[in-house]
């Protein structure tokens, strides 16, 4: 991008982003309407930003190197020094963003009476966030940021205080920037390279999760093959049940924010996201056709299988998520399983086809509408759907 190009698109997104502090009232109005608001929305959405910030930092992404710096330009003693400052961009980058929402909250429906706490909670948070961020993993660390939902319970000077002390417990560790090895750098740069090309070829369903050995000798022996692929392919991304968690605390978050944003579309597009990672197993069969061959099954039979799996997982986290205060209806329902079904759609469409891009003069502007219309297999159903969903009274 052009340096008068990025200029231009800085101040968009500057007068985008800043919309909600120049023009409260109407953001106010579109968001929220005359719906009445929790006293602990602001609260929320710091909890929710804290917790995905927290959890990101945990994924350790900093930790890659290319291969030709290791063999030719490694002998100075700067690779620690890098990859603590990759380490520290990203997390202050995280949050950062949690911050801007919590500002952007606090701005449309209130902030608490006392900044001092939410201040103190999240500057702990982000202490033990880094701390952990550069020692070496431990079991269970996954886990960690779910005991923020603490936060909504106890003082939160309490949970500051817990892990404030926690972040100097373990500032003492040995940082991972040394220890870690050359095979694990060169590693996460092969897996970052893969990421990196197929987003540049719009390849977007490769970079759903990689799955891991399951502890199951004959997952694949018998009959109902194909029922047993689906579900060792979900239990080998067993991984990534975190996200559908985050994602559930997300939606309250949005609802306490914006209640004047309907369940039906809260559920429809939390699902749909919740239930992505785990439509990788037939994502890899139609974007490779030579394992889709491997698999003696009608794609009716496939798609039957897969859409009957993904609505189970779908009506039990719209189960979770209704516990904890969404607004239930038979819409909200219909939501989740619309989620399911598009889901499915999104991943079963063929590698896409550059050939037949369709290119369309639209305001002096050319648009691949053929592409285009390939990359919105599966959401153009969810969209649909939720909108048929939302002005039918169910």
């Amino acid at each position: 991008m052009k340096r008068p190009d990025l200029v231009l698109a800085l101040i968009i997104a500057a007068g985008l982003l800043g919309s909600p502090f120049y023009n409260t009232e109407l953001v106010r109005s579109q968001l929220i309407g005359g719906a009445p608001v929790g006293a602990l929305g602001s609260v929320l959405v710091l909890c929710t930003g804290l917790a995905l910030a927290w959890r990101a930092t945990l994924r350790r992404g900093y930790l890659w190197a290319h291969p030709a710096t290791l063999t030719w330009d490694d002998f100075d003693g700067q690779r620690p020094a890098a990859l603590t400052r990759r380490l520290v961009l990203d997390w202050a980058a995280r949050f950062g963003v949690a911050a801007y929402f919590f500002a952007v909250s606090g701005m449309l429906i209130g902030f608490p009476s006392s900044l001092a706490g939410p201040l103190a909670l999240f500057a702990a948070v982000a202490a033990l966030a880094l701390t952990m961020g550069r020692r070496r993993p431990f079991p269970g660390e996954s886990l960690a940021p779910l005991t923020l939902a603490l936060a909504l319970i106890i003082p939160l000077w309490s949970y500051a205080l817990a892990a404030g002390l926690a972040a100097i417990a373990l500032a003492w560790s040995s940082p991972l920037s040394r220890t870690v090895s050359r095979d694990t750098l060169i590693r996460h740069y092969t897996e970052r390279m893969v990421r990196r090309t197929s987003a540049a070829f719009l390849d977007v369903w490769a970079l759903l999760p990689a799955g891991r050995p399951v502890p199951w000798r004959n997952a694949l022996a018998g009959r109902f093959i194909v029922t047993r692929y689906v579900v060792t392919g979900t239990l080998a991304r067993r991984y990534t049940l975190g996200l559908p968690v985050f994602l559930a605390l997300a939606v309250l978050a949005t609802h306490a924010t914006f209640p004047a944003v309907t369940s039906v579309w809260l559920l429809g597009v939390g699902g749909y996201l919740a239930l992505l990672p785990f439509t990788a197993p037939v994502a890899q069969l139609h974007r490779v056709p030579g394992l889709r061959r491997w698999l003696d099954a009608s794609n009716l039979r496939l798609h039957a299988v897969t859409c009957a799996f993904l609505c189970l997982l779908a009506l039990l986290w719209a189960g979770v998520v209704l516990m904890l205060g969404i607004p239930a209806s038979l819409s909200a329902v219909v939501a989740v399983l619309l989620a399911a079904l598009a889901a499915v759609r999104s991943v079963t469409r063929g590698p896409l086809d550059f050939s037949s891009m369709g290119m369309v003069l639209y305001e002096g502007v050319l648009i691949p509408a053929g592409l285009v219309r390939q990359l919105v297999r599966g959401p153009d159903l969810l969209v649909l759907g939720l909108i048929a969903a939302s002005f039918v009274p169910l």
